[in-house]
């Protein structure tokens, strides 16, 4: 029961549409399954043809072996626009997509304002101290707050953060999990009202050929975010994310949810209990505002859609948007941010491969 709070309001939603770009593999899919709301399969089928989907070339290896270190599906290659982490503030054209350019107000190659508190992680554990993990943030902080980390504080408590970042690159993920592997999609509006099953592998051949334009509606495109509390995530890969600085983090008191979203992609405004979010690959915006400061947006429009016709005319009188900017920073890879209990918060992915871990606490639901 604690968790079922949680697993529904997880389910945080990316906006997924290809674009048409050249490659030379076409990789053979079966069918997606479609289920609506009430949990009923319908009779629609997701295209398996996905010729002309990558960016770069996808090969099926049906014959490999596991034991040998040989992988099922060879990525052996970056998505166009990959983000070079290393190098955090010169993006140049490492983040930039054949659809990218100057005629959107709001850009996503732009460097971002960030008005949120950013904290080391050292700093976290030296300001708060206490709890049953010894320190971190307290149950229920009032503020949202950016904890930027270096590589070398990112292993805690006998976890290593680099084996985590490396079993989710866009190279190994479809090895660290089950041969055939199937993930459940969401709609990417804020009610999350319809749900999709495909092979994991053809979820990537979406997701890195994609980038979302302001253009398109949220409930029509899907995303991999909240269907992730299996027992198979939980043993393939979700035991081996390291949990945030906060003194109710254990495994037992925590709740994970895993995603994967492509370029301008995004969870549309949507407010539930408080928790973490961090940025394992590729970069992430994010947007609050706090529960009596109710932002003004249609659910069924991306966020990106606000930040394009909603954020860039705030304050402006002759718009009728005399609202308050957003609380807002960009995470990039190790990054992690808190948001409060009840806050509204929007976000979008800025790189082709964004990879993220949630981490929802439930001291909202024990204390």
């Amino acid at each position: 029961m604690r968790f079922a709070y949680l697993e529904q309001a997880a389910l945080l939603l990316i906006t997924i549409v290809p674009i048409q770009v050249v490659t030379t593999a076409t990789v053979e899919v079966p069918p997606a399954s479609i289920i609506d709301s009430n949990g009923e399969e319908s009779n629609k089928t997701a295209a398996a043809d996905v010729d002309g989907a990558l960016s770069c070339t996808m090969t099926m290896n049906t014959n490999s072996n596991k034991n040998n270190n040989q992988h099922d599906d060879d990525l052996s290659c970056r998505p166009l626009g990959y983000y070079d982490h290393s190098n955090h503030d010169n993006c140049n054209n490492t983040c930039t997509s054949s659809d990218s350019s100057n005629k959107w107000k709001w850009n996503l190659d732009d460097i971002h304002e960030c008005n949120i508190e950013r904290v080391n992680l050292d700093e976290v554990y030296r300001r708060f101290q206490g709890g049953d993990t010894g320190g971190g943030l307290p149950p229920l902080y009032s503020k949202p707050l950016v904890i930027h980390t270096e590589q070398d504080q990112l292993s805690r408590n006998g976890c290593v953060y680099s084996v985590f970042q490396e079993k989710t690159s866009l190279e190994n993920i479809t090895s660290s999990l089950p041969d055939g592997f199937h993930v459940t999609l969401s709609s990417s509006n804020s009610y999350s009202a319809h749900r999709r099953t495909i092979p994991l592998i053809q979820y990537l051949n979406e997701t890195i050929s994609s980038e979302t334009l302001p253009t398109q509606l949220s409930n029509e495109t899907w995303y991999l975010f909240g269907e992730t509390y299996s027992k198979e995530w939980q043993q393939h890969l979700l035991s081996d994310f390291c949990l945030p600085p906060c003194q109710t983090c254990t495994r037992e008191l925590s709740a994970l949810a895993f995603g994967i979203g492509g370029r301008g992609s995004g969870v549309q405004w949507h407010t539930h209990g408080p928790g973490f979010s961090q940025s394992i690959h590729g970069r992430k915006h994010w947007v609050l505002y706090p529960p009596e400061q109710k932002p003004f947006y249609d659910p069924d429009f991306t966020s990106r859609h606000w930040m394009e016709e909603v954020y860039t005319s705030l304050g402006r009188q002759d718009q009728g948007q005399d609202h308050d900017k957003p609380y807002e920073c960009t995470l990039f890879p190790g990054d992690m941010i808190y948001f409060p209990d009840k806050w509204y918060h929007a976000t979008i992915n800025l790189d082709l491969y964004t990879v993220f871990v949630s981490t929802f606490t439930t001291e909202h639901n024990v204390l």
